[in-house]
């Protein structure tokens, strides 16, 4: 290592663990500084500590010492298995979360993850206290948090552009931060009797996918260009009557009422009415739990900006007169996507009278249609006769067929005869 040139120590230092880092003091006297000037810290288990406070108090001298020096710290990642604990885990969480991360913000970074992974994760978020405080730094642009709790107060990071959330409990009415360009959202627990809201004045993405309770209110996103919304299993926007079909007609059942019209002032869009300034938008849901992707679409929303759509199963229902009326409020849509996979079921595409969208047409626009499935079955001919009957051309529907056994080809142009 003697043949390592001086300015190249520091970074490689910063790719290992922070008790390691710091021992690499006793190398040589060449080495015996080289860790306070790292760009990066990694603080993880440490086999050698004996107990949680030994290690609490590593991580607090730790970081004063890099407050204090001369060198600029860039990114900190906390990375907290509780596997790799071989003492109370639990107290290092406690520490890292209402004191520790608080005090690696003070260093001026750029860069903050924290990763907590329990061994069991049921409850885990939900059990820690609440946030002693919203973060504060003028210097922070990229935040990545798994299994904590929040309460959405990033006012205090003005120069914030990335937020990566993981399975984290939110405990917010709104999202604060006027900077945010970047919104990731995943298996994250939010209200399961009230909606937060997010209005992001500089969002340009957001992935929000198979999150807990009740779907956010999407509120004002002026410049967003793409967006990701997936609906889980749990989601809290259901209806528990006799069924959906009634509740999307002008008399809803008692919950869905209670659940959905205490906010008559937003134009009855819950969904869609912020994300109607994206360019590309992909929604997914299976069939059993899109109730809200139907609701909000019954009030016509508008997209005039969008040039691409993903749906996926949940559009299947009433001859696709959920993808029928988004194609009709999309003037620029350029290409839209079906993708076909849950497990077939006959009942899933009717082919009634179209009551719902007399004299439906789709735009000329529309340059391509495709349809993603394993194999070509009844559904996917039951598409292709509902979409040419509303003047969509066979020759801009296109077949993608990722079942590629034997006999199977991966991708199908169509051109046949659907009658």
């Amino acid at each position: 290592m003697d043949g390592l040139l001086d300015e190249l120590l520091p970074a490689i230092v910063s790719f290992l663990p922070a008790h390691d880092a710091v021992r690499t003091c006793v190398l040589a006297k060449r080495w015996r500084h080289v860790w306070t000037s790292a760009p990066a810290i990694r603080i993880t288990a440490v086999k050698g500590f004996r107990s949680a406070d030994q290690f609490n108090r590593f991580v607090d001298r730790l970081l004063l010492q890099r407050r204090q020096g001369l060198c600029p710290l860039e990114s900190c990642e906390f990375n907290m298995v509780e596997s790799d604990f071989e003492f109370d885990w639990s107290l290092c969480v406690e520490h890292v979360y209402l004191y520790s991360l608080h005090s690696a913000l003070q260093c001026n970074l750029q860069s903050l993850s924290c990763h907590f992974m329990p061994t069991d994760p049921t409850d885990f978020a939900e059990d820690l206290p609440d946030p002693a405080a919203p973060f504060l730094s003028n210097h922070i642009k990229r935040i990545e948090l798994s299994f904590i709790r929040s309460s959405l107060d990033f006012s205090g990071c003005p120069r914030l552009l990335d937020l990566q959330m993981h399975e984290c409990v939110i405990l917010a009415d709104s999202i604060m931060s006027n900077s945010l360009q970047y919104l990731s959202m995943s298996c994250c627990q939010l209200y399961m009797r009230h909606r937060t809201s997010i209005s992001l004045p500089h969002l340009v993405r957001l992935d929000f996918t198979d999150c807990f309770g009740k779907m956010p209110l999407f509120e004002s996103l002026p410049l967003l260009e793409k967006a990701l919304v997936r609906i889980g299993e749990f989601t809290g926007d259901e209806c528990d009557g006799s069924g959906s079909a009634c509740c999307l007609n002008e008399n809803p059942c008692w919950e869905c009422r209670f659940a959905f019209e205490f906010d008559a002032d937003r134009g009855r869009s819950y969904l869609f009415r912020g994300l109607s300034r994206a360019s590309h938008l992909e929604l997914s849901a299976s069939y059993d739990h899109a109730f809200i992707f139907q609701r909000d679409l019954k009030w016509r929303p508008k997209f005039p900006m969008l040039k691409t759509l993903v749906l996926d199963d949940w559009c299947l229902d009433a001859d696709l007169s959920a993808v029928i009326l988004f194609i009709q409020q999309l003037p620029n849509l350029e290409k839209l996507t079906l993708e076909l996979f849950e497990e077939f079921d006959s009942s899933m595409v009717s082919e009634g009278s179209n009551h719902l969208l007399p004299g439906a047409s789709v735009p000329d626009h529309l340059k391509m249609v495709e349809i993603k499935c394993e194999t070509v079955d009844v559904r996917v001919s039951k598409v292709l006769k509902i979409l040419n009957t509303y003047g969509v051309s066979l020759d801009r529907i296109y077949i993608r067929q990722t079942d590629t056994s034997p006999g199977c080809s991966a991708f199908v142009c169509t051109g046949f005869n659907i009658n």
